[in-house]
């Protein structure tokens, strides 16, 4: 496990803010457009960032519910935030965020893990993975942070 002062819990909502900003750096397509994050994709990857803090620092990133829906993990706050956007891609050209600048470096390695995968791919990938397949079968459908450590921690600590 690593062990060094992290800022966090952050709100989901400021995470994401980060998590937009690092997407909408790349350019796509023949006019060069900002490629940005789609809501469905910005959930798995918050999904991630937390399995991530949970089983590589000790820690929950952000102290938001996350719950077990239909098409996979999603932060309900943040869901309803950008669900105007529809399948459209959120885009931010600045950093909104106030993360620490070492909480950024960890989530800029999460973005390279996942963030090159479609949303389709990151939601059969969650799908597959006990933390959401027991919420999703549980009245709260909260996926719990003691679920998401211990299903993670073995995988990310080999």
């Amino acid at each position: 496990m690593i062990t060094r002062p992290i800022k966090s819990p952050y709100t989901a909502g400021n995470v994401a803010k980060y998590f937009i900003y690092l997407a909408s750096q790349a350019f796509v397509g023949d006019n060069k457009e900002r490629e940005g994050i789609t809501n469905l994709k910005l959930q798995k990857v918050l999904y991630f960032a937390q399995a991530y803090y949970l089983s590589k620092i000790g820690k929950p990133l952000f102290s938001d519910n996350i719950e077990a829906w239909e098409y996979g993990p999603v932060v309900p706050d943040v869901y309803r935030k950008f669900r105007h956007n529809g399948s459209n891609p959120i885009i931010c050209e600045e950093d909104k965020s106030s993360l620490s600048d070492e909480d950024k470096e960890t989530l800029k390695k999460v973005w390279g893990t996942f963030g090159g995968y479609s949303a389709s791919k990151l939601v059969d990938i969650t799908h597959a993975h006990t933390p959401w397949k027991e919420a999703n079968k549980s009245t709260s459908k909260i996926i719990s942070n003691k679920a998401i450590k211990e299903y993670y921690a073995p995988l990310l600590n080999k």
